[in-house]
């Protein structure tokens, strides 16, 4: 039994019992020892605020106001949890009827389970809490399961791939890891080409090439890959060469308080403006998030970014004032 069920039924221990319970009485019941108790109604306290106190020569009970009955969430994930959770059915939903029907089926019954435990059920879940793909491209299955088989076998693939300006090339790389970024799959790779470590749409692979012999992967360390993906913001990793200061005023400058935008942001309030600083090194990525905040936003800095922006927004004017 884990600490969330026993922590239920201490909860219904307490609101089925008119009298105080002795601590020995509550370890009994809940087949652990007396400090275990103790910790679980601490928990109660500190995490939902439970009334439970102790009255003095009686034992311990839940303290209500008059007319106040005090109930525990109904939802027991945090909020992570919950995100995390209803995103894996979601994939799970989408790849269900794929090559990995039976395998995930096995994965889906473990996952359906454990919300149970939750008092979650999972068609619920599925029915109230929406992961919406918006930005979602369509992946061929034998794409991924190639480039997944590629990745956990440590083999080199060479694949046709048309990048984010239509110039289509054939590359072969060594994977390094996956990535499920803004809705759609990434792959972290090592580029023969480049001699460098590169980041792949999966959706934008037309290909891959079958080839005789299958070469091991150049794995990069961790640590090199950690630090050429934490240097620059967003997909378009690698050092930083510039910093961005950017200052979002007052009609949304508390909501980007609240947001992380880089790992090693900076971000003072200036009055009621909130300025945010980091680190990029290509910046197509960037200005596109920034047009979301226009005109609440002001570039300060560098020059060359905010040119780029006013550029794109007068391209959009352009299109919208043909007739």
């Amino acid at each position: 039994m884990d600490k969330l069920d026993r922590m239920q039924q201490l909860h219904q221990l307490f609101t089925t019992h008119r009298q105080p319970i002795q601590i020995g009485t509550l370890a009994e019941k809940l087949e652990c020892t007396p400090k275990t108790v103790r910790r679980l109604i601490d928990s109660l306290r500190d995490y939902f605020s439970a009334p439970v106190d102790y009255v003095q020569g009686r034992g311990w009970a839940y303290v209500n106001a008059p007319n106040q009955l005090f109930q525990l969430p109904g939802l027991w994930l945090t909020a992570a949890e919950l995100q995390s959770m209803a995103l894996l059915l979601h994939v799970l939903e989408k790849f269900g009827n794929g090559l990995l029907n039976e395998e995930l089926k096995a994965i889906e019954h473990e996952v359906h389970k454990l919300l149970k435990t939750r008092k979650i059920h999972p068609k619920s879940l599925m029915d109230r809490i929406k992961v919406l793909p918006l930005g979602h491209r369509t992946i061929p299955n034998d794409i991924f399961l190639r480039v997944g088989d590629a990745l956990l076998r440590s083999q080199q693939i060479t694949i046709v791939y048309t990048n984010f300006n239509n110039k289509t090339s054939t590359r072969t790389v060594s994977p390094q890891s996956l990535l499920y970024y803004r809705d759609n799959w990434y792959l972290d790779a090592w580029c023969h080409k480049q001699h460098a470590i590169r980041s792949f749409s999966l959706a934008r692979i037309d290909r891959i090439i079958q080839t005789e012999n299958n070469q091991p992967a150049h794995i990069v360390p961790r640590q090199e890959r950690e630090e050429h993906f934490s240097g620059s913001y967003g997909i378009f990793a690698g050092k930083g060469v510039h910093t961005a200061t950017l200052r979002f005023q007052k009609a949304i400058a508390r909501e980007i308080s609240m947001q992380q935008w880089h790992p090693k942001q900076v971000g003072r309030w200036d009055g009621d403006d909130y300025v945010l600083s980091f680190q990029y090194n290509d910046e197509r990525e960037l200005v596109r998030d920034l047009m979301r905040y226009v005109p609440e936003l002001i570039v300060e800095s560098p020059l060359s970014l905010r040119r780029s922006l006013i550029s794109r927004l007068q391209d959009g004017l352009n299109v919208l004032q043909k007739p």
